[in-house]
């Protein structure tokens, strides 16, 4: 069992997470957005959908890593996600 966990203190990239399925929690402490993004071609970061506030998301991602992408951030985004 692979936990990132990290806190978003401006925009950036989490470290992605292989698995067959992801599980998400993010807690927003103001306003920002948060995208949930996957590589399904090995070299493409796309997103699956984006979220601003506090949400917890399931993604069967079937082995192909997911990250998070904090794209627009006014205040601080704590997060954990961790595999099956």
């Amino acid at each position: 069992m692979a936990i990132v966990t990290g806190t978003f203190t401006g925009t950036g990239q989490s470290a992605a997470v292989t698995s067959g399925k992801v599980y998400i929690d993010m807690t927003f402490a103001g306003t920002a957005t948060v995208a949930v993004e996957w590589q399904l071609d090995g070299t493409n970061w796309r997103a699956i959908n984006s979220y601003t506030s506090s949400s917890q998301v399931i993604v069967e991602s079937g082995g192909i890593p997911v990250r998070l992408n904090c794209t627009a951030f006014t205040n601080n985004v704590t997060y954990a996600i961790r595999d099956k």
